[in-house]
């Protein structure tokens, strides 16, 4: 859509009952139900602009993290905590977490050893993003009242989560370094769709029962999302 001092893509979807502004780098993403005229759409964006320019200026003033080496005594944050990467050398490729330290052990012949701790460490958070968002699912289902088809974790770029009209559950990998705080409240947000495919006032009133504090987190997952990455 033109005429903005900023990009704006318009994504037309069945799945709306109401239009959403969300940014993307420097891309402002509006979804809208397939029947919102284009007029509506460019109301709506002049509308909150002043938002958008507050946001976008918010982001171009964050610090842009320093590129990893994936040597030892880089930072590695796991739910929240903070710990310090530990290159060893051994015979068996591995990732401990062991006494504050992230030990990722790799053969003293490898070629490529950045791109091998890379890897290693991407496998061990997916394995135990995995793990932990299964079991901290099928524990809040039971308090939420829904049953989600299946849960899987995939490498999302602009969401921490997604559910289908089935109630298949997916979750961004990289939630789990998240605090617990924040991956509590991204699970209660995924699965209050299967009770509301939308994000309407009465999804929002489903999300706000379990955690009531959403739009803080929220915030602080819109402002965290750089640092949580590999």
């Amino acid at each position: 859509m033109d005429g903005f001092p900023f990009q704006v893509e318009v994504i037309r979807t069945e799945r709306k009952k109401s239009a959403s502004i969300q940014l993307q780098g420097d891309l402002v993403k509006v979804s809208v139900p397939m029947t919102l005229s284009d007029r509506h759409i460019r109301d709506l964006v002049i509308k909150r602009t002043s938002w958008i320019k507050r946001k976008l200026q918010e982001q171009s003033n964050r610090p842009i993290p320093a590129p990893r080496e994936y040597i030892s005594g880089e930072t590695l944050t796991y739910l929240g905590k903070n710990y310090r990467l530990n290159v060893l050398i051994g015979e068996q490729p591995s990732v401990k977490l062991r006494r504050g330290y992230v030990e990722v052990t790799i053969s003293d012949t490898d070629v490529d050893p950045k791109t091998t701790v890379h890897s290693l460490l991407q496998d061990w958070y997916r394995s135990h993003a995995q793990m932990r968002l299964e079991e901290k699912t099928s524990h809040l289902a039971e308090i939420i009242g829904v049953n989600p088809s299946s849960v899987t974790v995939k490498n999302y770029k602009s969401r921490w989560g997604s559910c289908s009209t089935k109630g298949d559950i997916s979750y961004n990998w990289k939630i789990i370094m998240a605090p617990q705080n924040l991956v509590d409240y991204v699970i209660p947000h995924e699965m209050c769709h299967i009770l509301e495919h939308n994000h309407s006032s009465k999804y929002w009133k489903h999300v706000e029962r379990h955690v009531p504090n959403w739009r803080e987190y929220r915030e602080w997952l819109k402002h965290n999302e750089m640092a949580m990455d590999l």
